[in-house]
């Protein structure tokens, strides 16, 4: 599941936008309004894809709450992803977080290690130069896979 930030926007529209731009189908590649309008329809929310890009872009009204519900479950989301504080935003993703045992471990190791402001800053450091080093071998891979 992805986590919401701040960056989810107040509106229903911002984020279900959100979601759409942020949410990707297992080969990475984001879910088009047609095919999360069928794959809702399959599992018995009838709404066209001209109504979930309305939705989307603002130009409809909030749906009802069935419609909602449904939206959320395919993207993973709870139901309340559409109505939650920041506040309640960041507790779930915090509690998301914490239920990856890998998350959870290194959570675990920087409380046991009761490191100085400086240690946890040099943590942080690292994590962010571990995700430029991975970042770059995905651009690499994706860059190998386009060419013939």
């Amino acid at each position: 599941m992805v986590a919401a930030d701040d960056s989810a926007g107040e509106t229903f529209a911002e984020r279900l936008d959100w979601l759409f731009l942020h949410v990707t189908d297992p080969a990475g590649k984001p879910y088009s309004v047609r095919h999360v309008a069928n794959e809702l329809t399959q599992r018995g929310c009838k709404i066209s894809h001209t109504h979930l890009s309305n939705l989307r872009q603002g130009r409809s009204p909030d749906p009802r709450r069935s419609v909602v519900d449904a939206i959320a479950a395919f993207f993973g989301q709870p139901p309340t992803f559409f109505a939650e504080t920041s506040e309640d935003q960041h507790e779930h993703r915090l509690a998301q977080a914490l239920s990856d045992p890998h998350i959870k471990q290194v959570a675990m190791r920087l409380i046991d290690a009761r490191l100085s402001p400086e240690g946890h800053a040099a943590v942080v450091a690292m994590i962010e130069q571990v995700q430029r080093l991975e970042a770059a071998a995905r651009s690499r891979l994706k860059n190998t896979d386009r060419q013939p």
